[in-house]
């Protein structure tokens, strides 16, 4: 049952690299294994664990393919049809993240480092949200040994970006002009049609990204857990503001508000059921605060 749930856990972050503004380190904290995923991958070549690690990160990559594979095609067709309902549910979801962000370290208290460090994460996200995104690739463009080497540097960004909360990997393949070939090139796996080298290059950069990532990540939730953690929130209210819809709504009010509240709803009600549960790496740092900043 355990490795079952993990897979689910697996199928919401793979749907976080087809959305674009939904970021996947901010599901992971949602769903309770943000930091147990940072450890386990950036400890992935510690021989001492590597069977602990391996147990924990399997059903998750299995899930998240899946979730990607499967439901790549249903996710575009609901954004399409409710782009500005879409928008404001996982608004939402962030929005209910913040206490989950919050209970990541003890000693949550604001000092001057840590109220710098929120505003970066703000600045960055808002920076980011302020360029303009590329269009006009193309599935063939990207099948050229040119465009294969852009594929997998681009991916490698975005693979960094899907383990960083606020951050988001399918927003950093938009700004590389990437994201429509490479979700046609996923989507098209579902009728069994493969396109080898833009998804090699795909996996192997969002691969090599996410593990780059997750060690540097895991060394900062070590080393400085409360700063970490204010940056994260910096990073949280830049993404609700990324998420705003920039056309008008087909919708009304209500339906926009509902959507909003359910977002809320289901990540309060996530958070609540791994409340009880002590992360790995706030243990490690919990006796650390008084050296933070």
């Amino acid at each position: 049952m355990k490795y079952i749930v993990l897979a689910l856990k697996g199928v919401a972050y793979g749907i976080t690299h087809i959305v674009p503004g939904l970021g996947g380190g901010l599901i992971l904290i949602l769903l309770g294994i943000y930091e147990q995923l940072v450890e386990a991958l950036g400890n992935l070549f510690d021989l001492r664990r590597w069977r602990e690690h391996l147990a924990f990160l399997a059903p998750v990559a299995i899930g998240m393919v899946l979730g990607m594979v499967v439901l790549a095609r249903v996710i575009t067709e609901i954004m399409s049809r409710f782009p500005a309902a879409s928008m404001f549910f996982f608004m939402g979801l962030l929005v209910g993240t913040i206490p989950s962000v919050w209970r990541m370290h003890d000693d949550m208290r604001p000092t001057v480092g840590r109220v710098i460090a929120l505003g970066m994460g703000l600045a960055l996200v808002i920076a980011l949200r302020a360029v303009k995104p590329q269009g006009g690739g193309s599935l063939q463009a990207i099948s050229t040994p040119l465009g294969a080497a852009y594929n997998l540097l681009i991916s490698f960004i975005a693979g960094g970006a899907s383990v960083t909360p606020g951050l988001d990997g399918s927003y950093m393949l938009l700004l590389g002009g990437t994201y429509e070939p490479v979700i046609e090139a996923v989507a098209d796996l579902s009728r069994l049609i493969i396109h080898w080298l833009p998804l090699i290059t795909t996996s192997v950069g969002a691969v090599a990204g996410i593990l780059i990532f997750s060690k540097l990540i895991y060394i900062a939730l070590k080393r400085v857990p409360a700063v970490s953690a204010y940056m994260i929130l910096g990073l949280v209210v830049g993404s609700v503001y990324g998420l705003w819809p920039k056309e008008p709504a087909r919708v009304g009010a209500p339906l926009l508000i509902l959507a909003f509240l359910v977002g809320v709803a289901l990540a309060w009600l996530s958070g609540r059921s791994e409340e009880r549960h002590t992360s790995p790496i706030a243990t490690k740092v919990s006796g650390e605060a008084s050296k933070m900043p």
